[in-house]
């Protein structure tokens, strides 16, 4: 039975001035999941990225530890969210780096209180409350068709990696798990960087086999963002 790997990025570089770029923590989360999946039996593994550096960084880290290709079709289909749109029309004063870190300075827990404002961002998207350059129906049908598109390209014995982000990652366990919009920002919050995803596929449909592997992953390497 094919098998699909989705794959979250390693950890990119909060708080700089290029969020997109791996983190040096994340370029070797990325190299120790490829060692990981030397063991998984992969064969000659169909490999996909998603169009943002972070994912491609993953995928050259991940690779080259798999002593494969550093090859790969670029989907944006499995792109992320434009998170600094949905926090620009959230929270206007956003746009200015330091702004945020102000802001952030003021917080007993930083990181906690982000999130809970990008979580408020990403729920005012999901009702469609104001204008964005994708809406939150237009993200999960694009992910979806890119999933189901490669699902319907596997033949038996087949494996395909994808690397993608936590967001098209959620979409996919939301779909296939049946569960309202909310299930998008609780999974997206636990999903740890590097862990991998399995999807079965039969016939062209889709079953959850696996959600967040990342036992490769221990002490400093595990990380959420």
């Amino acid at each position: 039975m094919p098998v699909i790997y989705l794959i979250r990025h390693g950890q990119a570089s909060f708080g700089a001035e290029n969020y997109d770029a791996l983190s040096d923590l994340g370029w070797e989360q990325s190299r120790v999941l490829g060692r990981h999946l030397r063991e998984q039996n992969l064969g000659a593994p169909r490999v996909l990225c998603g169009a943002m550096r972070r994912h491609r960084e993953t995928a050259d880290a991940a690779l080259g530890a798999l002593d494969l290709p550093r090859e790969w079709h670029t989907d944006p289909g499995f792109n992320e969210y434009d998170h600094q749109s949905l926090m620009q029309v959230h929270w206007p004063e956003s746009r200015d780096r330091a702004v945020v870190a102000g802001w952030m300075a003021e917080q007993a827990q930083p990181r906690r209180a982000f999130q809970a404002r990008f979580e408020e961002a990403l729920r005012r998207w999901q009702r469609g409350e104001d204008q964005y350059p994708e809406s939150w129906p237009a993200f999960r049908e694009r992910v979806l068709a890119s999933l189901y598109s490669l699902g319907n390209g596997l033949e038996k014995g087949d494996s395909a990696l994808v690397f993608t982000s936590g967001g098209a990652i959620s979409v996919a366990i939301q779909h296939l798990l049946g569960l309202d919009d909310e299930a998008l920002i609780t999974f997206n919050r636990g999903l740890i960087n590097t862990s991998v995803t399995r999807l079965l596929v039969n016939t062209g449909r889709l079953r959850l086999a696996t959600l967040n592997e990342h036992l490769h992953l221990s002490g400093d390497l595990l990380t959420y963002r």
